[in-house]
């Protein structure tokens, strides 16, 4: 019965990761539910028993992330009035709970995570190419993307979202933008090739990242092959010949997203124009908000100021907005909780795939700053337990159950 209990408490912790990471205006995912969701999973934490003994290292490990997330959403609460919403404390309790269980259920999520969102991309890679090259699909709907500054439409497939605007079509499966796609798929790779039971993840998420068409992904990619360049030739020839084919036969919208935006004319572009995080309009009240020091406590959480909303045509992301919300003090304490908590779970002095990992990761922060969900959370806290994982592999199947 206890065996029973974990299984569905690493099912739980594997759905909620899988859950946030869909897009909520993807049609089968109705309004409420990411509450309702969370509401079931913290009823099966507490009603699961045999979590793990909680040692004085993972106690200090969730303190840490606690209490650093705390300062962060109390800058923002005291000095400027804007509290963090539910989903937020949702997501900083996930991860508090993540840290706190045994290693054994922490690597049973980790596989079942990673297998449930491969073979979700495996079913969304076969069904983009059926549609893409067929005009064949079993649409669900019509559904659309609606932000402060415009509406966004998309045909809603079983296991992808296509947009419909301006003829774009890039594959972003069932998550709400292809760059959080290529962030994800890239920083699992730096897993996945490391584990030997992963090897068919690493495919997925590669082919993935790539037909993504996310600069992120790509730059991703890069940190990761230059960290990485000490493994046997054998699999580096096959991670290749894997990247190589899959440009290759996306080639002409590789050359569209990746080498035109970098490449105008015979020419590298300006940083300012790769750079799509924000607009000018947000640059031009960000760099004004910086002269006057505001940037030091920032603004508040989801407070900017309304002229970027009604003056822009285009949205902002990335570490730019998030400064400009939390600030500078907000963002130094980011930092330090987090390379902490990595650093403490290592258990060993880092090597330079672990400080490779950790530039990868501040590289996706800075275009995609939305670091609390649990996908990320559990792609960031895998890393440093990466020998206890190793350890667990033969013992524990894809599902994240105990082999009998």
């Amino acid at each position: 019965m206890g065996e029973k209990r974990a299984n569905i408490l690493v099912w739980a912790f594997a759905f909620m990761a899988i859950h946030t990471f869909i897009a909520n205006f993807y049609i089968p995912k109705m309004q409420g539910t990411t509450t309702i969701c969370f509401l079931l999973f913290l009823v099966i934490f507490f009603v699961t028993p045999n979590k793990g003994m909680l040692s004085k290292e993972r106690s200090r490990e969730s303190s840490i992330f606690l209490w650093g997330m705390l300062a962060i959403y109390s800058i923002s609460t005291l000095f400027n009035l804007y509290p963090p919403i539910l989903l937020q404390l949702f997501c900083l309790l996930y991860a508090v709970f993540f840290l706190r269980i045994g290693y054994e259920l922490q690597v049973r999520i980790i596989k079942s995570f990673i297998w449930i969102l491969a073979m979700l991309l495996v079913c969304s890679i076969v069904e983009y190419i059926v549609y893409e090259t067929t005009g064949w699909g079993v649409v669900l709907g019509q559904t659309t993307r609606v932000t402060t500054v415009r509406e966004t439409h998309f045909t809603n497939l079983i296991f992808n979202l296509i947009g419909t605007d301006y003829g774009e079509s890039r594959f972003r499966s069932i998550a709400d933008e292809p760059g959080r796609i290529g962030t994800l798929c890239g920083m699992l790779i730096f897993l996945t090739w490391r584990v030997r039971s992963l090897r068919v993840p690493f495919i997925v998420f590669v082919v993935s990242g790539i037909i993504s068409f996310s600069l992120a992904f790509y730059a991703l990619l890069g940190v990761f092959l230059v960290t990485h360049f000490r493994v046997s030739l054998k699999r580096m020839i096959i991670g290749i010949a894997v990247i190589g084919a899959t440009i290759y036969v996306a080639y002409d919208r590789f050359e569209e997203m990746i080498i035109q935006r970098i490449v105008a004319d015979g020419e590298v572009e300006d940083i300012e124009d790769i750079d799509n995080r924000t607009t000018e309009v947000f640059d031009k009240y960000f760099y004004r908000a910086f002269e006057d020091g505001q940037l030091w406590l920032g603004v508040g959480f989801n407070n900017l100021p309304k002229q970027i909303e009604m003056e822009s045509s285009g949205g902002n992301a990335g570490a730019k907005k998030w400064i400009f919300q939390y600030g500078f003090l907000a963002l130094a304490v980011l930092f330090i909780t987090f390379n902490k908590v990595f650093l403490r779970r290592l258990r060993r002095k880092p090597d330079l795939k672990d400080y490779g990992f950790l530039i990868a990761y501040w590289l996706s922060f800075y275009q995609r700053s939305d670091v609390m969900p649990p996908y990320f959370i559990i792609a960031f806290m895998a890393i440093p337990i990466i020998d206890i994982i190793e350890y667990y592999d033969n013992q524990i199947t894809i599902w994240g159950t105990m082999r009998k």
